[in-house]
């Protein structure tokens, strides 16, 4: 191969572990909860290196850390379903005329 030519670009999106996901996980609902069980697994293993010092700095525990993480993805899924029905309010706000500006409410 001469130094102008250039590789074909990869398609893969995690090496042979993804082509696995994806060859067993044929439906993308069925491979985006795998994605996601293996994202949750890593993270857990990730935090787990830290000492209970570096736990603490961060709100966490070992005695409750897959709770934890648990908590942070529901509340990361949360945010953003609030921030996607936010985007799809103000863009499908066509201010008028007739339209009365709206008043913002607090919880």
């Amino acid at each position: 191969m001469s130094k102008t030519e250039t590789l074909p670009a990869r398609n893969d999106k995690d090496g042979v572990i993804g082509l696995w996901g994806r060859v067993f996980h044929r439906t993308p609902e069925a491979y985006d909860a795998w994605l996601e069980e293996r994202d949750m697994i890593m993270i857990t293993a990730a935090l787990l290196r830290l000492n209970d010092r570096q736990l603490r700095r961060i709100g966490m525990s070992r005695v409750t850390l897959a709770l934890d993480i648990e908590d942070l993805a529901l509340r990361a899924q949360r945010d953003a379903e609030i921030a996607r029905d936010v985007l799809r309010i103000v863009e499908d706000e066509t201010p008028t005329e007739q339209t009365p500006p709206h008043a913002i409410a607090a919880e």
